[in-house]
């Protein structure tokens, strides 16, 4: 086990009641620290609050990811502060994704990370169809260009930042299969 979640906020369906969803993430953060591990983190229409708990209860030490991020600049900076990785799904290659892609230049290197969210979220030019793991591809190109640097180094630095974070040992796992 490399990390706790995914756990989060979603008051776009709501699905359960905020305050369900609020100590059960509370709940997970604590799990994270006691285990010592990072957290995984589900967040959709509800940046502020979500920020508001994170501050409140804390981080835990290993930090976390606020995976298939859409937010703004605004919670961009807030995850940030909290110490979080955000990592950008298919979405950012959508068209109609301006203000999230004004958010991807704003990641420190050191914070970004990029991801698939299989079986949903496939990027152009495959949206609309199931999302499988060979299409991040096209998701990195997308980041690559918005940060003006190459799809390769881009590649090179989210694997580092798994790495990191997760605690993995991807050179090592790679080398020996």
């Amino acid at each position: 086990m490399v990390a706790i979640g995914e756990t989060g906020l979603d008051f776009h369906y709501q699905h359960s009641p905020p305050a369900a969803q609020e100590a059960s993430l509370e709940a997970h953060l604590q799990l994270a620290r006691e285990q010592e591990l990072p957290v995984v983190i589900h967040c959709r229409s509800a940046e502020r609050r979500l920020a508001e708990i994170l501050r409140a209860a804390g981080m835990p030490e290993r930090g976390g990811v606020i995976h298939c991020f859409t937010g703004d600049l605004e919670a961009a900076r807030a995850f940030i502060d909290l110490g979080c990785h955000l990592s950008y799904s298919g979405i950012v290659t959508f068209k109609n994704a301006g203000v999230l892609r004004e958010t991807v230049s704003f990641v420190p290197g050191d914070r970004l990370l990029v991801e698939t969210d299989a079986p949903y979220l496939a990027p152009e030019p495959y949206r609309g169809r199931l999302n499988e793991p060979a299409y991040v591809a096209s998701t990195v190109k997308v980041v690559a260009a918005l940060r003006g640097v190459s799809p390769e180094d881009l590649a090179e630095l989210t694997v580092c930042n798994a790495d990191r974070l997760f605690g993995l040992d991807a050179t090592a796992a790679s080398t020996a299969a």
